[in-house]
C-alpha cells in the first residue's frame, strides 16, 4: 500500500491506495509509533460499492475496539475514494494535530471483513509497519500531486518500514532493558548460585562465598536494575498504570520474595540452632524457598514475553527463539540440579563428620573445664584447711 498525506489549513488529507500487488481486504493507519493505545482509522470496501471508515484503538496487540468519541474525528472523502480492484483507494480527512512531524503506523489486510458495520471484526494483517511525514514541506510546484520525497514516502523509501525494524521509543527501550536484566537475574544468575551450592560444596568450603556472591551481589544487582527499568518504563508509557495487571503484581511479589530469601539466607548463616543434632529445618526451608523462587521466575519471564510485551508495547510477539530458549533451559536446569544429587551422600557424610568433630571438640573443652574446676576446688579446700 501507499500512503499520501497533505496538510491543507487545519486538516490533513490521507490517501491509502493499493499498489496492485494484492487486493486489499482493508487498509489502516494509526497515529503514533506503536499499536497500543493509539487512535487508528481503518477502512474497507463493501459489496455495494460503499466504503466503511472505522475509528478504533487497541489496548495491546489485539483486535482494535471502536471508539465512540475519538480525539480527532476522521471524515471519509467518498468522491475521491474508489473501490476499483485495479486501483483501490481510500481517502479521508482528519483535523491536524499541529505537529509538523507526524508518526504513523500502518497495516494491510488481505481479508475483507464482509460487513459494512463499523464494529465488524476483521482478520489479522498480512503486513504492517510505520511511516513518518514532514508536513512542513511544500507541495511540489511542478505538479498537483504530493511530492513523494517530502510529505509522502513511497514504499521503497526508508520512511516506510516493516514492523520488525521499527525503532523502539523511550518506553519500549526501558521495557526491553527491564526484560533483559530481570531475565538474566531470575533464570540465569539465581540458578547459577543454586548449582554452585549443589555441585561445589563437597569439594571446597569456598562454595558458600561463590553462592552468596551469585545470589546476592550479581543476581541482586541485575534484578534491582531490572525493577528500576520496569518502573521507569511504566512512567514513560502513556495510559499505563503501575500494578494494573497480573505480570506487574507478580513481579512486585517476586521481588519481595527474593529480598526475603536473601535475608533468610543471611539469618541461617549467622544464627545456628544450639540444640540441633542434624541439619536444621531452616536450611531445608531456605532450599525449598529458593527453588520456588526460581520456578516463579521462569513463569514470570514467560508471562513477560508472551503477554506483557505485546500488551504494553503493542508489537508482535518476540521471535520464536525466545520460546525455544525458555523451553530448553527449563528442561536443562532441573536435569543439572537432579544430577548434582549424586553428591548428596558425600555431603551427608561430610556433615556428619563435621558434627562429630564439633562434639569431640565440645567434649574436650568440657573435660578441660571440669579438670580446671576440680583443681580449683582442691586448692580452695586446702586453703580452708590451712
Amino acid at each position: 500500500m501507499c500512503i499520501n498525506a497533505t496538510l491543507t489549513g487545519d486538516n490533513v488529507e490521507y490517501i491509502l491506495s493499493s499498489t496492485g500487488k494484492r487486493v486489499p481486504g482493508w487498509m489502516a493507519v494509526g497515529f503514533g509509533t506503536q499499536m497500543s493505545n493509539n487512535p487508528m482509522v481503518i477502512l474497507w470496501s463493501n459489496s455495494d460499492g460503499s466504503i466503511t471508515l472505522s475509528q478504533r484503538v487497541a489496548p495491546s496487540w489485539v483486535m482494535p475496539e471502536v471508539v465512540s468519541n475519538p480525539p480527532r474525528i476522521a471524515t471519509l472523502s467518498s468522491d475521491l475514494s474508489t473501490t476499483s480492484t485495479d486501483n483501490e483507494r481510500y481517502v479521508f480527512t482528519i483535523p491536524w494535530d499541529n505537529l509538523a512531524r507526524t508518526n504513523l503506523i500502518w497495516a494491510f489486510g488481505a481479508q475483507n471483513p464482509g460487513s459494512s458495520a463499523g464494529d465488524a471484526p476483521f482478520q489479522f494483517h498480512v503486513d504492517a509497519g510505520y511511516a513518518h511525514f514532514d508536513l512542513s514541506k511544500p507541495i511540489s510546484p511542478s505538479s498537483d500531486e504530493v511530492d513523494s520525497s517530502a510529505s509522502a514516502p513511497s514504499p521503497s523509501s526508508s520512511s516506510l518500514t516493516s514492523t520488525n525494524t521499527i525503532p523502539l521509543n523511550a518506553h519500549q527501550r526501558m521495557a526491553f532493558a527491564h526484560a533483559v536484566f530481570c531475565t538474566t537475574g531470575f533464570i540465569l544468575f539465581l540458578p547459577a548460585g543454586v548449582l554452585v551450592s549443589r555441585w561445589v560444596r563437597t569439594f571446597t568450603p569456598a562454595w558458600y562465598t561463590a553462592h552468596w556472591i551469585l545470589q546476592f551481589v550479581v543476581a541482586g544487582f541485575s534484578i534491582t536494575i531490572g525493577l528500576v527499568f520496569g518502573v521507569q518504563s511504566v512512567n514513560n508509557g502513556r495510559h499505563i498504570e503501575h500494578l494494573d495487571d497480573d505480570h506487574k503484581k507478580w513481579g512486585a511479589a517476586l521481588f519481595a520474595l527474593y529480598v526475603f530469601q536473601c535475608i533468610f539466607g543471611a539469618f541461617i548463616h549467622w544464627v545456628k540452632p544450639t540444640k540441633s543434632t542434624g541439619r536444621p529445618l531452616q536450611n531445608y526451608l531456605h532450599a525449598v524457598t529458593g527453588l520456588i523462587l526460581i520456578g516463579l521466575g521462569f513463569y514470570q519471564v514467560r508471562s513477560g514475553y508472551k503477554n506483557e510485551w505485546p500488551k504494553a508495547i503493542g508489537r508482535e510477539d518476540i521471535m520464536e527463539g525466545a520460546n525455544v530458549v525458555w523451553y530448553a533451559w527449563i528442561v536443562i536446569l532441573p536435569i543439572l540440579y537432579l544430577a548434582g544429587l549424586i553428591l548428596l551422600p558425600k555431603q551427608l557424610v561430610q556433615e556428619a563428620a563435621n558434627r562429630s568433630l564439633k562434639e569431640v571438640s565440645t567434649n574436650e573443652e568440657q573435660s578441660s573445664l571440669l579438670a580446671e574446676l576440680q583443681v580449683e576446688e582442691i586448692g580452695m579446700h586446702k586453703i580452708y584447711q590451712d
